[in-house]
């Protein structure tokens, strides 16, 4: 017979009951300010963040209705009926309000059940912004019912912005997972080798290491090919003196903390080494710059700044930071809750997390990023992952 002792439970939640029912009063005191009578939550961070699970659906519906009274309810497709049986059994909270069949229409359904938990002539609010709820979704409970609907992303999403001390511990163990990957990926760089063997290579020791589940393949890119943003692997064979570009992240209880580096095998021309150099300076502007209490834009500039200091503020094409925290696929950054960017008047807070990305692409050179996730103190900013930021040099 088979011997499940050892095994983990299904589920399991990452974090207290008690830190979970704290977010959703958290989200209901909004709820109640905007006189808002229930909520959808239909993206897999949000309903992750709100209640712990950890599943993300890619194919049918699936949402999660929170009513002002505080009692959620579940909307999903009849197969993820078994997933719902273990996390209420985990949890010890909400219920499942209707088990959609392939065979009914989900549409008509899902406005059904919707209308049924929270009545006629209510005032709903769904994530109009979510990639998980389809337009066509929202029509049939405006057309099909006499509820008011609201776009309440932003009051879910905001709920992020500012981490607890278990998702800064989280993002930490991320973050240690994330470069000792790197240290191995780069250990790896030697003649012959292709980009996407250094990719493989870079997924294998963040799976081997114990990350989750990846909300990313890594980023794996070399020579001119590298002044192309977000270029990936195309099996081509490295060759010396070309920079060669590495950016992923970990995943530690769905929280990614992930960090961007660059190497070249043998000794880099000048004009790399200049180009990574002032990334470098930037990067190193931005750890002692940023603090709590300025703008996002006072603290885009700081890192800005010293671009146009070395003369190399043109190749700089987005903003200066990032969020991070919950990842799903298809990727593992927050900046729709929160970025340092220009004109963003919204001020850094203690536990924020940010990823700070002094990226620079340059067409018939490469790309260069010497990043470093951080989370803000009441000081100023800790790194997150403990991986010198240089240019890695392969002899």
């Amino acid at each position: 017979m088979l011997n499940t002792e050892d095994r983990k439970p299904l589920f399991s939640l990452a974090f207290s009951k008690d830190e979970f029912a704290d977010r959703r009063e958290k989200l209901l005191a909004r709820m109640r300010t905007e006189n808002i009578d229930a909520v959808v939550v239909t993206s897999a961070a949000n309903y992750y963040y709100l209640c712990g699970l950890a599943l993300s659906v890619p194919l049918g519906t699936f949402a999660l209705i929170i009513r002002k009274d505080g009692q959620g309810y579940w909307v999903i497709r009849k197969i993820e009926i078994t997933n719902l049986e273990e996390f209420v059994e985990a949890a010890g909270w909400s219920e499942v309000a209707k088990a959609v069949g392939d065979e009914e229409n989900s549409e008509e359904e899902f406005s059904r059940a919707i209308t049924r938990v929270v009545g006629e002539k209510a005032r709903v609010g769904f994530e109009l912004s979510s990639r998980s709820v389809s337009f066509s979704n929202i029509q049939a409970v405006a057309r099909d019912s006499s509820i008011e609907i609201w776009d309440v992303t932003p009051m879910i999403e905001s709920l992020r912005m500012v981490k607890t001390p278990k998702e800064i511990e989280y993002l930490a163990r991320s973050g240690e997972m994330t470069a000792a990957a790197m240290n191995d990926t780069i250990a790896a760089l030697k003649d012959g080798v292709t980009d996407s063997q250094l990719a493989a290579q870079a997924s294998y020791s963040l799976l081997s290491r114990g990350s989750d589940t990846l909300t990313q393949t890594p980023f794996v890119t070399a020579g001119l090919r590298s002044a192309l943003a977000h270029s990936t692997s195309v099996n081509e064979r490295i060759l010396p003196g070309e920079i060669v570009n590495f950016e992923f992240s970990s995943v530690v209880e769905r929280y990614c903390t992930p960090v961007f580096r660059g190497a070249v095998l043998g000794q880099p021309s000048n004009e790399i080494r200049d180009f990574h150099d002032a990334s470098l300076a930037a990067l190193n502007a931005a750890l002692s710059g940023f603090a709590p209490g300025m703008t996002s834009h006072d603290a885009d500039r700081v890192l800005r700044a010293e671009l146009e200091r070395t003369g190399y503020a043109q190749y700089s094409l987005c903003r200066a930071a990032y969020s991070i925290g919950i990842g799903y696929m298809p990727s593992w950054d927050e900046d729709h809750i929160m970025k340092v960017r220009e004109h963003d008047q919204r001020i850094l807070q203690p536990g924020m997390c940010f990823h700070i990305v002094p990226s620079m692409y340059k067409l018939g050179l490469g790309g260069v990023c010497c990043s470093m996730s951080v989370v803000m103190t009441e000081t100023g900013t800790r790194n997150l992952v403990p991986h010198q930021p240089k240019l890695y040099v392969v002899d």
